[in-house]
């Protein structure tokens, strides 16, 4: 949703800084998220006003600007409120920086994902890769450690491990790992 922001203030040519363009642009929009992909390999499907923008939302210009469009209140407040009606409609699984915190700070289950600068290098360089976007790791890491430095120091919704938050790092894990790990702390969590 953050990097969907983004997009929008990137193709109206808005400073990202712009809070209410921003915002008054996001209001008007139809924006719909959609987690039944055909391949299990693939992101949440997202489209902007029926246009399917999943692979736009994931290039390098919107990964360099996400943190400086998601740390403004008046964005966050915005999409928290649909992220939260998302979360009321029933059983759900909510993925982001400020899930278990700010979000859904009441779920029965809080994971905060973790991995090593290098494995994140990889994972991003092999993602760009993917979309023929190919990038220097010097540059990779720069955009995470920006976007890091920029998440859990900003005002608003820091990057925190939430409370009763369970740390995983997933550094060397294959995404079944990790979900295996997750499921097992499920059940335990619901057995109780």
């Amino acid at each position: 949703m953050y990097r969907t922001m983004t997009l929008i203030a990137l193709r109206n040519k808005v400073d990202l800084e712009d809070e209410d363009t921003i915002l008054e642009i996001a209001k008007k929009a139809k924006l719909e998220i959609d987690s039944k992909v055909p391949d299990e390999n693939e992101y949440t499907s997202v489209k902007l006003n029926g246009e399917d923008i999943t692979k736009e939302i994931r290039s390098s210009e919107v990964g360099a600007a996400v943190s400086i469009v998601s740390k403004l209140s008046g964005i966050r407040k915005y999409l928290v409120s649909l992220q939260r009606a998302l979360a009321s409609n029933g059983n759900s699984i909510l993925e982001g920086r400020d899930t278990g915190s700010i979000v859904c700070p009441d779920a029965i289950l809080k994971i905060f994902l973790t991995a090593s600068i290098s494995e994140r290098i990889k994972r991003r360089r092999l993602q760009l890769e993917d979309k023929n976007q190919a990038m220097e790791a010097s540059s990779i890491e720069k955009e995470i450690r920006n976007r890091d430095m920029i998440d859990s120091t900003r005002e608003d919704s820091p990057l925190i491990i939430p409370e009763n938050g369970i740390e995983i790092d997933t550094s060397g894990l294959s995404i079944e790992e990790v979900v295996n790990k997750i499921k097992e702390l499920y059940y335990v969590r619901t057995k109780t």
